[in-house]
């Protein structure tokens, strides 16, 4: 949810708009997926990242070693996906919200509406907070899983672009839109480096009100230092 450091990398393709109706099989799919990633975040929160076996991981989750080679390209890809499914509900929910003349705000506005979702999201949902927090310690305990985040991060950032960029009637290589991503990855990152741990909480609620209070106070100091700036042609 809250950001891990600025990513540098490219990643795998998203996955499917959240508004799409998927059939049976799509849904199976999906089904299968998730239940993937809910084991890999358990057993590896668990007993370590390190220490857990794509087979141990295969044989909780009630499918093959190959089903998962099917799903994921690695371990780390696993206990990342949250990642993903997040970016595609915070684009999701951008995408249904009102156009305006300040899209960082409106950013601002999905990502904590989707923050609030995660916390009522159950065990094993597509975007729940708990998971969240599970992955956010694997990160912080595995360089693997941490340098493999930047990737993720890059990639769930793509999905988010394509909608401001729509919003704005530019291309997600466009400066503007390019500035508002960029802003918003700052104020997250630092949210999380320099604002209250949502780690501290064993009670979902808690953490999640945590991290949206520490994300609303970089935002708004950000707006504060930043936001009076004069432009280059007034001096």
């Amino acid at each position: 949810m809250l950001e891990s450091p600025t990513p540098t990398g490219a990643s795998a393709a998203a996955e499917p708009p959240a508004n799409a109706h998927p059939g049976l099989r799509e849904r199976k799919k999906q089904q299968t997926r998730l239940r993937i990633i809910e084991v890999g975040l358990n057993l590896c929160d668990t007993q370590g990242f390190d220490a857990t076996t794509v087979e141990q991981i295969a044989h909780a989750a009630d499918v093959s070693p190959r089903t998962i080679n099917r799903y994921f390209d690695s371990k780390e890809d696993i206990v990342l996906g949250p990642v993903q499914d997040f970016g595609q509900a915070v684009a999701q929910t951008l995408r249904e919200l009102p156009v305006t003349d300040n899209e960082l705000e409106s950013l601002r506005t999905a990502f904590l509406r989707v923050v609030d979702q995660a916390a009522n999201e159950p065990r094993g949902g597509p975007i729940s907070f708990r998971q969240f927090q599970q992955m956010q310690r694997i990160v912080r305990s595995s360089p693997a899983v941490s340098a493999r985040s930047l990737e993720h991060a890059d990639n769930k950032n793509i999905a988010i672009a394509a909608v401001v960029a729509e919003r704005m009637g530019t291309t997600p290589c466009a400066l503007p839109v390019r500035l508002v991503l960029g802003s918003w990855q700052l104020i997250a990152h630092l949210a999380m480096e320099c604002g209250e741990s949502m780690f501290d909480y064993e009670d979902l609620h808690e953490a999640a009100t945590a991290g949206r209070n520490s994300f609303c106070a970089a935002f708004d100091e950000f707006v504060r230092v930043c936001g009076g700036a004069r432009t280059s042609a007034s001096g």
